[in-house]
């Protein structure tokens, strides 16, 4: 049983798993390689026959284009399921409903596909995915509604996962209010972000002599609502609304950029990911978030003057 369900229209291409929490797993232009980082073996595993999450879920980075719930302190302190974890403030792993729960394909089209979640019982909310081309982009759109008897309160949290040594940026009136996570240890070094020309970015490097990993998380109260990764031979512009920050809960930002890397390769990964308003939902109500993705042509291996040359041109 093949696992990707693929839409097209002109020369894009979108692939999801629904079975996977509905997770986009490829995006990319007709004859170029994926955008998103994401384990193509997976694609045709038979899908679990039972999804059922105990209160120890396992994690498995999947990645691809992933939808979470912010802020991350709070993400096991609304349940009963799992007592162990809200004793501890468990930030870690994310929901298992909303991450790799099955959803159900509700409508489909040959450039366009529905999808809804199941109930999640740890966050007390249920997904509804939407991902459609039109005009040469992708319009994903998801909602979340509150399926318990009592108030929640979440923002809706779109991470985009791409290669770790793609050159990522946001927009930035400078460094002075981007808040940064991350230490330097005897073991451990921290990703370098920098400021150039209106632009926030991080520059990928392996770990130096003696560290086993470097990494770093910005959080970006973002100039305008969108950020650009410049990966797998195109250009990767996302947009979405920009919020006032009161709005944005004060542990998230607008944008945040993660960045990770070790020395292997292939556990490389950056993650763009953009937090919609804080919101407290009654009983049966709904939030909702949008991003629009545009993808262009570009070198396989840009420099950083030929990624900001591109953003002051087009996006400035």
């Amino acid at each position: 049983m093949k696992r990707l369900i693929t839409i097209t229209d002109r020369n894009i291409e979108v692939g999801v798993i629904p079975d996977l929490g509905g997770m986009v797993a490829l995006l990319r232009l007709s004859g170029k390689p994926n955008v998103l980082k994401a384990d193509p073996s997976l694609w045709d595993q038979p899908p679990a026959p039972v999804r059922a999450f105990g209160p120890d879920p396992e994690w498995k980075a999947y990645n691809g284009h992933i939808v979470w719930l912010g802020p991350q302190s709070e993400w096991w302190l609304h349940q009963t399921k799992s007592p162990k974890k809200r004793r501890e403030k468990a930030v870690w792993p994310p929901d298992p409903y909303i991450n790799n729960g099955d959803f159900k394909v509700m409508e489909q089209t040959d450039s366009s596909v529905v999808m809804q979640g199941p109930k999640s019982e740890f966050s007390g909310v249920r997904l509804t995915k939407s991902i459609k081309i039109k005009n040469g982009k992708v319009l994903f759109h998801v909602s979340a509604q509150n399926i318990r008897d009592v108030p929640v309160s979440w923002d809706l949290w779109l991470n985009t996962r791409v290669d770790g040594y793609a050159r990522c940026y946001a927009p930035a009136a400078s460094l002075g209010k981007v808040r940064f996570d991350g230490e330097e240890t005897d073991i451990q070094d921290k990703s370098v972000f920098s400021h150039d020309r209106g632009y926030c970015s991080v520059e990928p490097r392996v770990p130096g002599k003696g560290k086993i990993a470097r990494w770093a998380k910005a959080f970006i109260p973002a100039s305008k609502g969108f950020m650009a990764a410049f990966a797998s031979s195109q250009a990767l512009i996302i947009k979405f609304k920009k919020h006032p920050k009161k709005l944005i809960h004060p542990e998230q930002a607008l944008v945040e950029i993660y960045n990770y890397t070790t020395h292997n390769r292939a556990d490389a990964l950056t993650e763009l990911e953009y937090h919609a308003p804080y919101l407290t939902l009654a009983p049966g109500e709904s939030m909702d978030a949008s991003q629009t993705w545009e993808l262009y042509p570009f070198k396989a291996k840009p420099s950083h003057e030929e990624c900001i040359n591109f953003l002051q041109k087009f996006y400035l």
